[in-house]
């Protein structure tokens, strides 16, 4: 995968992250023109996947929501389709070791606890603007890896 640049959809998702959406609604909103489901029904299904799942600190909001794009993207409806239901976990799974390598973890807590602090005097190179959240950078970089990933395959 291509060195991730800064997007109109990780712009977008850092900007509804700001407004008040949860990491993992950030990251799913920003891809809403390529979902054939209305903003309400994105904002309610990602909505208990912030803080790290229902506030547990568990899985990475923005990593929930980057996938949560992806099924509604490139998933599949034919529960016998084993090789769709392949291909996407293989998709999903790169995505997440793409952030784990990034970050190391895609564990909210672990997150918060050792990756916040290396950007509280310079933000994440994906973060440009001057009052970010502490988790903008994860949800800068959910939002663009899965852009980046898209785009190599003609999407959006």
């Amino acid at each position: 995968m291509a060195e991730l640049a800064r997007t109109e959809r990780t712009a977008l998702a850092i900007e509804l992250h700001l407004s008040g959406c949860n990491c993992a609604q950030a990251v799913l909103l920003a891809f809403r023109d390529l979902i054939d489901l209305d903003e309400k029904a994105l904002l309610r299904v990602a909505s208990d996947f912030g803080g790290g799942v229902s506030g547990t600190h568990g899985q990475c909001g923005a990593v929930s929501g980057m996938l949560m794009a992806l099924g509604l993207i490139r998933g599949y409806c034919d529960t016998e389709d084993i090789s769709h239901k392949q291909r996407l976990y293989a998709e999903g799974a790169m995505l997440i070791n793409a952030f784990k390598a990034e970050f190391g973890t895609m564990s909210c807590a672990e997150l918060k606890e050792n990756v916040v602090p290396r950007y509280a005097e310079a933000n994440h190179p994906l973060v440009t603007e001057e009052f970010p959240k502490p988790c903008s950078p994860f949800v800068a970089y959910a939002a663009a890896l899965l852009d980046s990933f898209l785009k190599e395959r003609g999407i959006g």
